[in-house]
């Protein structure tokens, strides 16, 4: 059976072929495609698909909240109505989850090398997970342990209101507050976030922009790559002090996330952002974050946490979600 699945983005769209054998998914043709050079998905399945590919489901992940098959997607101007795709391209089944939903069903798709372990730790075999995805937002969802098998589950956490944890935070919500009013955790742990996090280190610096990093920024033009590069690199302290407070708060948010859903079957990180700062993230800043929820700490160090390296989770959870509802005659 031929599954179409798409991951869309804030930046780009990715589309495959997947081949379902036995219960297990196979990949076939990959590609991407830039969100604002189409109109909307359906410019982009039709600049994919090939005349003689039979597509019999079709699965897609979107960055936004889906009701009944739609979206009004939150980071680009698109709606989304996977009806409109399925007639369009007369698909038998097709269906339309969020992000990270699509990201959870492929958590359990991947092998072990899909993964960067941060904290090994004791996986509960009947404990629930968490996921959280920087990148051109900040995704957050949650799978719940249902017949032994980890079901993922739709959140618009990343919205929620940012908390401060110590003086310096305060800081900064005070100075996000004065140009976005609500202040939410994907204002910060997001690629614009890391801007706005580069712009209030900047500050408290008391020290100009150098020369040099102005032309990066500029020959760049997205300033998130540019930041992490040279926080790496050690080669600017203000991009330095950028990428720590930038693990620690996604270390203090996923602890709470992991809480929320009392993640002892694992917490998981996707998105763009974790595999490109994985050096930092390993630093001890982000579990020491993590960890630091008073009475629960022990508790939290003993939940697996790890990266996921595999940028192509979210089309196997898609093509996965459009298998499973094949095989349950929806869509």
């Amino acid at each position: 059976m031929t599954i179409l699945a798409g991951d869309i983005g804030g930046t780009n769209v990715r589309l495959a072929l997947f081949e379902e054998r036995e219960g297990r998914l196979e990949r076939g043709r990959i590609e991407k495609y830039r969100v604002r050079e189409f109109e909307g998905l359906e410019a982009v399945v039709r600049a994919f698909l090939r005349p003689d590919d039979a597509v019999a489901a079709a699965g897609f992940g979107i960055a936004g909240p889906v009701k009944d098959g739609r979206c009004i997607a939150t980071n680009f101007p698109w709606r989304v109505d996977v009806a409109d795709v399925r007639a369009a391209f007369a698909i038998p089944v097709a269906v339309l989850v969020n992000d990270l939903v699509a990201n959870g069903w492929g958590v359990s798709e991947l092998p072990p090398a899909g993964f960067a372990v941060l904290n090994e730790g004791v996986a509960a075999p009947d404990g629930n997970a968490a996921i959280l995805s920087p990148g051109t937002g900040l995704g957050e969802g949650y799978l719940v342990r249902i017949a032994g098998r980890l079901v993922p589950q739709a959140s618009e956490g990343g919205h929620a209101s940012f908390a401060p944890r110590h003086p310096e935070e305060v800081e900064l919500l005070k100075f996000l507050e004065g140009e976005f009013g609500h202040v939410s955790y994907e204002r910060i742990l997001s690629g614009p976030g890391l801007r706005n996090l580069y712009r209030f280190e900047r500050l408290r610096s008391g020290r100009p922009q150098p020369e040099w990093l102005t032309a990066e920024f500029a020959e760049a033009g997205d300033h998130a790559p540019v930041i992490a590069k040279n926080a790496l690199n050690n080669r600017d302290d203000v991009c330095m002090r950028t990428l720590q407070r930038f693990a620690s708060i996604l270390g203090g948010e996923a602890g709470n996330l992991a809480l929320k859903v009392l993640a002892t079957g694992g917490v998981f990180l996707g998105g763009g952002i974790p595999p490109k700062i994985l050096p930092r993230l390993r630093e001890g800043t982000f579990f020491t974050a993590f960890c630091d929820k008073g009475r629960f700490g022990p508790l939290l160090s003993r939940i697996p946490v790890k990266v996921i390296l595999d940028d192509t989770c979210a089309l196997l959870g898609a093509a996965r979600a459009a298998a499973d509802a094949r095989g349950r005659g929806a869509g």
